[in-house]
């Protein structure tokens, strides 16, 4: 099992009055941060690419996110590329993610494993950059069952994720030139 991987999100709509208002909920059933997906948007770039269950792979091209007054996220077309990433805690842990590089914005959500978290909370984060790959650093605690702990990996706007730990310095040197 890797321990970084890039959500499967269900998009629910909601239909009041003739409208309708699409929207998915980052974390599980009690904790959650719910996001809002502009309907133009939503027909522009993601109704083509959502399977028969309603889910999508989170990795959206041409996009931005705004953050409201009241708090809210909305997610509109625009010219940058999401990443929906998280990192799976050990039984009864936690995890953490640090995304490296000063161009990207971040927006940080935990995902319960249980009602309290007693079974453990696993972070994520919504990555807004003009890049087509991120790069993160990231560690975990819990039961790993011989996994590792931490690590550093690369996420690209294909859905492709490298881990980059076992790499001799030349090849990193070349990666950090991405």
């Amino acid at each position: 099992m890797d321990a970084v991987k890039i959500i499967d999100l269900k998009i629910k709509v909601n239909e009041v009055e003739g409208k309708k208002f699409y929207f998915m909920d980052l974390g599980n059933e009690r904790n959650f941060q719910r996001v809002w997906i502009n309907s133009f948007y939503f027909e522009s770039e993601l109704r083509g690419i959502m399977n028969e269950y309603k889910e999508v792979l989170g990795v959206f091209r041409n996009a931005r996110v705004e953050k409201t007054q009241k708090g809210n996220i909305i997610i509109r077309k625009g010219d940058r590329n999401l990443f929906f990433i998280m990192v799976k805690c050990g039984y009864r842990g936690s995890s953490s993610i640090k995304v490296l590089g000063n161009d990207n914005d971040v927006i940080q959500f935990d995902y319960y494993h249980s009602p309290r978290g007693n079974l453990g909370i696993s972070s994520g984060v919504v990555v807004s950059t003009k890049r087509d790959s991120i790069k993160i650093e990231w560690k975990r605690s819990g039961r790993l069952y011989g996994s590792p702990s931490k690590g550093t990996s690369i996420i690209h706007i294909d859905g492709r994720i490298e881990s980059i730990d076992n790499l001799v310095p030349e090849e990193l040197e070349e990666i950090e030139k991405i």
